[in-house]
């Protein structure tokens, strides 16, 4: 028997219950759905001509899968902003989307106030906390999320509103048959990678155990397989506490390649997983054919092709199969993959400064 098929694992290791949270995915986004479909249309002054997303960490992350659906099918420049400080581009004619799982993240919160200075449009999204509690002061919209379980364990709450206020707004198409095909792969995908799918049949459970005491380098194949790379990337750093890189094609062909020369003096257990995509041009599968070459000796290579008929479905594919692969991983490394200790040490240490 494999060890990620011991009965009693997850007790043992996952007292937190990361696993659980991670298989309600699916039902999570029919949530998040729900409450931004029920809750009052929100109505803004006048046109907007870019998005700004203000978040950190996994309140960030629905940011970047935002705009990798503007991309696709919208007409705005959307960026996304992890500091303290908005771009000087942000004024009147700017819709602000500032989110924080908590409500408390206090770049975000850094961000919501130079917003409003600035006279921006703004739609919060938190579980409650100080931004709610600003939203309702100053009468800036705000959708409440649940709250209770790691960020990086909301990305359904953290998306899905954002996506679904877009399209009432009319700034995104509706969305509503992507959305439908999503769920069934969700679905899918969380059955054929959950617990009880033995080793032998389960490629997340393979994949962890390849990348297990190895050096993981998750490489996008383009567009927005570059959003879930760094995903992959912030996921095995949280939940299975060891170092993972990410960058994407066909950028990394133009420098992080000639990394590789010297790569196997540096350290032996490389291993590189490319996420890639059916509809990927010719030019990027050459790129990483050549790439497979190059690297050969020096890492251990392995791919994951997205499945489904939308971005947005190919997208979710790719980014639940590697939150299992990171839970396993967790396992692997026997850690529990909730605990978050450094990251509560540096944010006490933050307080004392703003004392």
């Amino acid at each position: 028997m494999h060890p990620l098929d011991e009965s009693g694992l997850l007790t043992r290791l996952d007292p937190h219950g990361m696993m659980a949270l991670t298989l309600d995915f699916p039902a999570q986004c029919e949530r998040a759905m729900q409450r931004a479909s029920d809750a009052p249309a929100p109505a803004l002054p006048r046109a907007p001509r870019q998005v700004v997303v203000c978040g950190m960490g996994g309140s960030a992350i629905g940011g970047d899968y935002l705009r990798a659906l503007f991309e696709e099918y919208g007409d705005l420049p959307v960026q996304v902003i992890r500091d303290y400080h908005l771009p000087h581009s942000v004024d009147a004619h700017t819709l602000v989307f500032a989110v924080s799982y908590s409500g408390n993240t206090e770049e975000t919160l850094a961000c919501y106030g130079q917003a409003r200075a600035r006279e921006a449009m703004i739609l919060a999204v938190s579980s409650g906390g100080e931004l709610q509690r600003r939203a309702h002061a100053d009468g800036v919209y705000h959708l409440q999320v649940p709250g209770g379980q790691p960020p990086r364990t909301a990305l359904g709450y953290l998306f899905i509103p954002l996506m679904r206020l877009a399209e009432r707004l009319g700034l995104l198409p509706d969305l509503s048959q992507p959305y439908s095909q999503m769920l069934q792969r969700l679905v899918q995908t969380r059955d054929a990678l959950q617990m009880s799918v033995p080793y032998e049949q389960n490629p997340a459970k393979q994949l962890a155990q390849a990348l297990h005491r190895r050096i993981p380098l998750i490489y996008g194949s383009g567009g927005a397989r570059a959003t879930v790379a760094m995903r992959w990337k912030g996921q095995i750093n949280e939940n299975a506490k060891q170092h993972a890189f990410a960058y994407t094609f066909p950028e990394l062909n133009h420098n992080e390649i000639l990394g590789w020369v010297k790569a196997s003096e540096q350290a032996g257990n490389w291993s590189v997983v490319v996420l890639r995509d059916p509809d990927e041009s010719a030019k990027i599968r050459t790129r990483i054919e050549v790439t497979r070459r190059l690297v050969g000796e020096r890492a251990e290579w392995h791919e994951l092709t997205a499945q489904g008929a939308s971005q947005l479905e190919r997208l979710m594919h790719l980014t639940y199969f590697g939150d299992f692969v990171s839970l396993y991983l967790a396992l692997l490394n026997a850690v529990d993959p909730e605990n978050i200790d450094y990251i509560n040490i540096l944010k006490a240490e933050l307080a004392k400064v703003g004392e």
